[in-house]
């Protein structure tokens, strides 16, 4: 994933974990968007990265993406999708400007239902 986004000419912040993920955030620059897998080491999983993110950093836009399960209707906020692994260059990059081409115009809005199938698959 790292290599896609960089493909796309985007700057990458890896982490290894949730956990640290979340200590990058405490001094990191200004972050644009997060994109997360679901299954990670650690204690935390994707899911739990994104609702510590929503919580923290409600206007942060979330891309979490898995090929074992997806999130039940109406669990993602309006700044947040979801991708199914494996995805092509095309859906990341269409996923990545459509989250931040609403984060710049300011239209985050409340959480409305994105549909998808329940999980776990």
């Amino acid at each position: 994933m790292t290599e896609a986004v960089t493909h796309l000419g985007h700057e990458v912040i890896e982490c290894a974990n949730a956990d640290d993920a979340l200590e990058k955030f405490s001094g990191a620059p200004r972050l644009d968007l997060v994109i997360t897998d679901v299954r990670m080491p650690g204690h935390m999983d994707g899911i739990d990265l994104a609702k510590a993110i929503w919580a923290a950093y409600p206007q942060l836009p979330v891309i979490i993406v898995s090929g074992h399960m997806a999130p039940a209707p109406g669990f993602l906020p309006a700044n947040a999708r979801f991708i199914s692994k494996p995805c092509t260059l095309d859906e990341l990059s269409r996923t990545m400007n459509e989250l931040l081409c609403v984060k710049r115009s300011g239209q985050n809005g409340p959480r409305t239902p994105t549909g998808g199938r329940p999980w776990p698959v």
